[in-house]
């Protein structure tokens, strides 16, 4: 008998060795596939932050190949997509984003803005509605959707209440009067016919009112830095580093704004993330330890200011 109990008892401890053994194997592969995931993920941000929107497509595909229904991995190729114009590939993979997450804010910007790419005002309009109640901000895009889809009624009775509060923006006040005489023509349909780097500032301003996408914002910010406006600049900027976390641009102009109204420690916080973005831009990176420099030397720390300032110039001379 005891014989018998001790081989049973090594039988079954073989067995709950080879189970744990499998169970280790189990759990290593899974941890390797999520290391794998997050490393190409990474790779496709980096890859989208520079512009190359084909090569973070190529990696989120290999992100797909390890967990194919990620709701992060959606929302990206719907952005990367919508960069390159496709816009059926861009809804599609938005949408699916969407199931997982219905109320996603940035999901639904993004939606919108595909709908508006394709002059498809309708399916724009219902997205918007939805983003309106939760962003107020946003009624003015209501207003050009509304207007886009000949209802007048609703975006007159939308500009009137905005006036009422106060808080309708001065660029849409010709608007107003036009709806209230009778006579509606948007800028945003105007504007759209022209190439965004010929636009003005008012047109640029109602193109990004209609469609939220970099594009666009990066052209606005480079028209207000060039007019000097750095109020205006740090809103938009600052909003834009919400809406494009990953873009290291829009916390280069923040930074410029900041710096401007003396805002030094704000600027190097600012700057310190968007260097973190930066791949293979030379002269975007010489930008930065420009404004870097300004930062330290307006908080009197020349020893930090010099060193920025060489950084800069270093960098300029390696690239000539």
């Amino acid at each position: 008998m005891m014989s018998f109990s001790f081989m049973g008892f090594t039988q079954n401890d073989s067995l709950a060795q080879v189970f744990l053994e499998t169970k280790n194997v189990e759990e290593l592969k899974k941890e390797q596939s999520d290391l794998d995931f997050e490393k190409y993920f990474f790779e496709a941000l980096q890859q989208k932050a520079i512009g190359n929107f084909d090569q973070a497509i190529v990696a989120l595909e290999k992100c797909q190949d390890i967990r194919s229904d990620d709701k992060a991995l959606n929302f990206e190729f719907g952005k990367n997509y919508f960069e390159l114009a496709k816009y059926t590939e861009a809804e599609a993979f938005v949408k699916s984003a969407l199931k997982k997450d219905v109320n996603n804010l940035f999901m639904q910007i993004l939606l919108r803005d595909i709908y508006n790419r394709q002059n498809n005002f309708k399916a724009a309009l219902e997205v918007q509605k939805k983003i309106a109640e939760k962003n107020a901000n946003s009624e003015l895009d209501l207003v050009i959707l509304y207007i886009k889809n000949n209802q007048i009624e609703d975006a007159k009775k939308i500009l009137l209440d905005l006036e009422k509060k106060g808080t309708l923006d001065e660029n849409f006040l010709p608007f107003k009067e036009s709806i209230l005489s009778g006579s509606v023509s948007t800028p945003v349909d105007a504007s759209n016919d022209k190439n965004i780097e010929d636009q003005t500032l008012t047109e640029l301003k109602a193109t990004y009112q209609s469609e939220k996408s970099f594009r666009v914002l990066k052209q606005l910010l480079i028209k207000l830095n060039d007019k000097e406006k750095y109020l205006e600049l740090e809103k938009e900027s600052a909003t834009g580093t919400e809406l494009f976390p990953a873009q290291p641009f829009v916390y280069l102009m923040n930074a410029k704004a900041l710096n401007y109204t003396k805002k030094y420690d704000q600027a190097l916080l600012k700057l310190e993330v968007g260097l973190d973005y930066i791949v293979d831009d030379a002269v975007l990176e010489a930008d930065f330890y420009d404004q870097m420099g300004l930062s330290y030397k307006g908080l009197k720390n020349n020893v930090e200011a010099s060193k920025n300032y060489n950084k800069a110039t270093a960098i300029r001379q390696k690239k000539s």
